[in-house]
């Protein structure tokens, strides 16, 4: 929309006295210097308040009289009522814009007239200036405007900009108008606190969380910046105006946030329409990815088109995206602001109430998350994006896969997961493995106490009686042979307490700590609700366990590395059951639940299981969940077994998430509950590790557990609601589902890596098996799987990332029956290169097969996902074959 800027003036909202204001103006202001005629010879005034504009009430003045031609000012005001300290600064508005006009400086603004601090003329310190006639385009899209004309208006926008940016504060009087050193630091820190003042219930947990992430991410060039300046503090289309016929700027309007500063940071908000939701109010350009109206330029042309004016270079990605971070971060702040005083009913714009609506604000939060998450790409076509990617390029790291497209900040983060993986996770295979698979794998560590992490004083462990006869029998016991001594271990190794520690996971997870490669798996906007429950720990710590703060996508890239390595999801903290666990916690839990469990778990200091899978049904229909919750006064009362509770063998296994029936009347879905159950709670019994294939995973293993007359407290168990038990299920499931699908692809590249290197140092009948074209044609096809399936996996992430669980539910359907089957093919073969030494414990093939092949079955088994898949295949032809009942 495009208005004369007078055309924008209509009924007064915020009542003035307009016989005081018309006394000031006809004893204080003199209009036309060249023919020296007062006001006050035009007798009449008219007062209209100006609909435009979020922060100061505006108003055009008009003083008339029979014969003469009338004569415009413009009056803005302080709000009326409690505004926030340092808000509103009408004195300082009116300071810069008198500095500029009087040092006859490039930049257009109005004349200043004159300034009242006097609150007792008309409620409110104000100033008034001259009425600058012309055109205001409130639309970015520049809708029926000629191409040539939207590229002249954005040219004229980056033109004026610069200049401001020219000035020199100190040449005309603006040098101790601010400091610029730390610009960014005080920034952030005052949109904090204004923030804060103006939300008078729970923050948006958005929003504290990009607060935190600002903080750690300020510009090292902050002490001191590259470009310090006037900065005018909410430069947009729609403070300008532009001449009616020449279409160029005659006045930059609102200066209410300018100060000395940045001057990168002023020209990222002057392109958040680029960023913004598509959203009534918020002057947003369409949607990344879609055309651009012809005329309007991308932001990087535009960001150029300002840089060729201004003589210098554009700042790199990664500081550009602080800026927009910032930028919309301030935004975010000032419309929490017009909500505030929308409420309190002396907003200054007529829309504020749905400019500033709840709605608004989310979709804001949600951009700002966006962009965090993609971080230092933003400048750049949006042909960079992640989803992009070809095979066989020369800068593939994993395989054919090529990586160019992720974004700075991602790239960094894999390659120090890559380098950490070669660096500590592979060499300690071994030793892993030994403890895994020896004779000591159900007994503590005497040293693991000295390696962990001492961010909490943890209970002593000590081996128990039954673990030192053991020990000493299997010291006794022929090696190689069964023997009653064998068989007896057997049972009491069931019986013996869950106590399995190793002291070089516990280092190796120390060490991820130290290099920023923790919760990695944990999504910015899950993050974004937890900051207030870590408000309490220092910011270093808490941007540690928070994580980078990932999306689904770009996640996928880092978790397919740690699946090279059985061990490696543990050592960042990305292993299952413990990632679902903790978002079921950071989804459903209290705040009491989460201080007690979620905090440990994101510290890496005790484990978890999922008590879900029962062996007397079919779990993979949750509704044929048989194990009883019984409530009797504030508690609760729990009998039934479960099987295959990964992780409930591990002894700093200390909490249990387990499901139950808890009605037997309603909807099927709604007769489930999910408690959180102390594994120390009286009654709860692990009978005996499950073996896969004849793995034991110690010393995470699969556990069937008991759970006979357990008794927990209503107030500290119940998740989210009675009944809710499927509902909760569901939402743990999807992202589940695909972290397990990325880290098969993970296991996949390790083998077909094995696979190549094998068939390169091998030799047999007279050549190496690198030249056997049935090899070769293995290979091949090895490399297709894992391709195909890695692209349905990141297909997936993306829907995930955008639509949620229910919206990507087929595509995340697709990828678990894919990924698995391929990896499985892929292992099988290089099983089959490596011969012998592939099905035995001297290579890891035998246990990343045993693991994938686990994986068709664990989180619902291929037939369940086809089934779903097939399903929503024939509901989209249903209706052209006349088909309505559900299938």
């Amino acid at each position: 929309m495009t208005l004369q800027n007078y055309d924008a003036a209509g009924a007064v909202r915020a009542a003035i006295d307009e016989e005081s204001l018309k006394t000031f103006i006809l004893e204080n202001i003199l209009v036309g210097s060249k023919n020296n005629k007062k006001i006050a010879t035009l007798s009449n005034m008219d007062i209209k308040q100006f609909s435009h504009g979020q922060s100061d009430p505006t108003y055009l003045v008009t003083f008339s009289h029979k014969g003469n031609p009338p004569v415009r000012v413009v009056l803005r005001k302080k709000p009326a009522g409690k505004i926030l300290p340092s808000a509103h600064a009408i004195e300082r508005e009116y300071a810069v814009i008198k500095a500029l006009h009087d040092h006859h400086t490039s930049v257009p603004v109005p004349c200043p007239l004159v300034l009242c601090e006097d609150p007792t003329v008309i409620g409110t310190p104000f100033y008034v200036m001259e009425f600058s006639e012309g055109l205001i385009f409130m639309d970015p899209n520049l809708p029926n405007m000629s191409p040539s004309g939207r590229s002249h208006i954005y040219s004229q926008m980056a033109i004026t900009l610069s200049s401001l940016h020219a000035v020199i504060p100190d040449n005309v009087g603006l040098g101790s108008f601010g400091s610029t050193q730390e610009y960014c630091r005080r920034q952030v820190r005052r949109w904090t606190q204004q923030y804060h003042a103006s939300v008078a219930g729970q923050p948006m947990n958005e929003a504290l969380f990009l607060i935190d992430w600002l903080k750690a991410h300020i510009p090292d060039t902050d002490r001191a910046p590259l470009r310090p300046g006037i900065c005018h503090g909410d430069y947009r289309l729609d403070n300008l105006v532009f001449h009616a016929t020449s279409k160029k700027v005659t006045a930059v309007l609102d200066w209410e946030l300018c100060t000395l500063g940045d001057c990168w940071a002023d020209l990222a908000y002057n392109c958040l329409p680029y960023h913004l939701p598509p959203v009534p109010g918020l002057p947003s350009l369409l949607k990344p990815g879609e055309i651009l109206p012809e005329g309007v330029p991308s932001e990087k042309e535009y960001v150029a088109m300002y840089c060729k004016h201004a003589g210098v270079s554009p700042p790199s990605d990664q500081d550009w995206a602080f800026y927009l971070a910032l930028s919309l971060f301030r935004l975010l702040s000032i419309l929490a602001g017009v909500q505030a005083r929308s409420k309190q009913g002396n907003a200054s714009s007529a829309s504020a109430a749905s400019v500033a609506s709840n709605s608004v604000l989310k979709s804001l939060a949600e951009a700002a998350q966006g962009i965090v998450a993609r971080l230092g790409s933003l400048v750049s076509s949006p042909k960079n994006s992640t989803l992009v990617h070809g095979v066989g390029s020369d800068s593939a790291t994993s395989g054919g896969f090529d990586v160019k497209g992720l974004s700075p900040r991602v790239q960094s983060l894999r390659n120090a997961l890559l380098s950490f993986m070669e660096q500590h996770v592979y060499p300690a295979e071994t030793a892993l493995e030994e403890l895994a698979s020896g004779p000591q794998r159900w007994t503590v560590s005497p040293i693991m106490e000295e390696l962990k992490c001492k961010v909490r004083e943890a209970p002593r462990l000590t081996v128990s009686p039954i673990m030192e006869e053991l020990k000493c029998k299997v010291r006794e016991a022929p090696r190689l042979t069964v023997s009653p001594i064998m068989e007896e271990l057997k049972c009491k190794v069931r019986e013996a307490p869950r106590l399995t520690v190793s002291p070089i996971m516990e280092e190796l997870k120390c060490k991820a700590k130290a290099c920023g490669l923790w919760n990695l798996w944990l999504p910015a906007s899950l993050a974004a609700g937890l900051t207030p429950l870590l408000a309490k720990y220092p910011e270093d710590e808490r941007h540690m366990l928070l994580g980078p703060g990932l999306n689904n996508l770009e996640y996928s890239h880092l978790c397919e590395i740690t699946g090279r390595s059985p061990w490696a999801p543990e050592v960042f903290n990305c292993g299952a059951p413990d990632t679902g666990n903790m978002e079921v916690l950071a989804k459903y839990g209290n705040l009491k639940q989460q201080e007690l469990w979620l905090l440990p778990l994101l510290r890496g200091e005790i484990r978890s299981c999922f008590a879900m899978t029962e062996k007397a049904v079919a779990s993979s229909d949750a509704t044929n969940i048989q194990a009883s919750i019984v409530r009797e006064g504030d508690a609760y009362l729990l009998n039934g077994f479960k099987w295959w509770t990964s992780g409930a063998c591990d002894p700093r296994c200390q909490i249990s998430i387990f499901m139950g029936k808890a009605t037997q009347t309603g909807p099927s879905h709604k007769q489930q509950s999910m408690l959180l159950v102390p594994m120390s709670t009286p009654g709860v019994r692990v009978v005996r590790p499950l073996l896969v294939y004849g793995f034991d995973d110690a010393p995470h293993g699969h556990a069937e557990v008991e759970f006979k007359d357990v008794r927990v407290p209503v107030e500290d168990s119940l998740l989210l609601g009675e009944g809710r038990g499927f509902e909760i299920a569901q939402g743990r499931l999807g992202p589940g589902r695909l972290h397990h699908c990325m880290r098969l692809i993970g296991m996949a590249e390790r083998a077909i890596e094995l696979m190549a290197r094998r068939a390169l140092s091998r030799r047999a009948f007279g050549g190496p098996l690198a030249k056997q074209g049935a090899l070769q044609s293995e290979l091949a096809k090895a490399r297709i799987d894992i391709d195909s399936a890695r692209l349905l996996v990141l297909s997936a992430a993306a829907a995930l990332d955008r639509y949620g669980f229910k919206g990507a539910k087929a595509q995340i359907a697709a990828a678990k029956v894919s990924a698995p089957n391929a990896a499985l093919r892929v292992i099988d073969a290089a099983v089959q290169v490596h011969g012998g030494a592939g099905v035995c414990q001297d290579h890891i093939l035998s246990r990343l097969w045993t693991h994938a092949r686990t994986l068709r079955i664990a989180d619902g088994p291929d037939e369940v996902h086809l089934v779903t898949l097939a399903k929503m295949e024939l509901s989209k032809h249903s209706k052209d074959v006349g088909q309505t009942s559900k299938l």
